[in-house]
């Protein structure tokens, strides 16, 4: 599947991966992982690099890596090498201040802000934000008004009307439903009259009538079927005015 970061963590599909790894790993296998990691790591910039890997995935990735730390000594969940990891993760994490976990709550929900919605959008969603609640079930917050909403069960973020009107300038994931449309339920196929083509079954979407939100729902179809098709459920609406 390849490299998943901690923000997405719950995302599909990392979410609903559960193909049994066996530790043994062919050609292909390997070559894929290491054009994987070779492409994140040139367009990252870390200070240390803690491999607690088997070794078996330690023999073909640590020619990559810049002076690795290496903290498994036999396997990862083992008792020994759960203690050499907390050692090193105290040692080479005490020069550095501590970073306060609201900021880093803040940052996580940027990053899957960025993956949902791209950078631009994520940044206008999240300006001036908190972020409340536990991980996995946390809420975007703006002046005690709740935007939109992260659980475990879909792993992305969903909006409330009030989130969907402050993207919906952007022009992008929305759906134009026809002025004689009456939004009750979802919204099917006839009654869209244009779409974001872009638009990926799945991805949050913000419906619009005369140019003002009405809606904000999950897309069931991709955005050229929507505008396309005559039958079908388009959009399955959460929130409507």
């Amino acid at each position: 599947m390849g490299i998943v970061p901690r923000e997405l963590e719950l995302t599909y599909p990392a979410s609903r991966y559960d193909i049994a790894v066996t530790g043994s790993w062919d050609e292909d296998e390997k070559k894929m992982i290491q054009t994987l990691l070779q492409g994140y790591l040139e367009t990252s910039d870390y200070d240390k690099t803690i491999v607690h890997v088997p070794q078996a995935i330690q023999d073909f990735i640590v020619d990559l890596l810049k002076n690795p730390i290496i903290t498994c000594t036999d396997t990862p969940t083992s008792k020994e090498s759960l203690n050499e990891l907390s050692n090193v993760l105290t040692k080479e994490t005490s020069q550095y201040e501590q970073v306060d976990s609201s900021k880093r709550v803040y940052e996580n929900m940027k990053a899957l802000a960025s993956y949902q919605f791209g950078k631009k959008l994520a940044e206008k969603l999240l300006k001036n934000c908190k972020i409340r609640g536990k991980y996995p079930y946390q809420k975007i917050m703006h002046n005690n008004k709740q935007l939109g909403m992260v659980t475990r069960e879909r792993g992305m973020i969903s909006l409330t009307l009030d989130g969907a009107k402050k993207i919906a300038a952007s022009h992008k994931y929305w759906v134009e439903i026809y002025d004689d449309f009456t939004l009750i339920g979802s919204v099917f196929a006839p009654g869209v009259k244009d779409a974001d083509e872009k638009i990926r079954i799945g991805e949050e979407v913000v419906v619009v009538k005369k140019g003002t939100v009405c809606g904000v729902g999950v897309a069931q179809m991709n955005g050229k079927e929507m505008k396309e098709s005559n039958r079908g459920e388009a959009v399955k609406i959460r929130h409507r005015c």
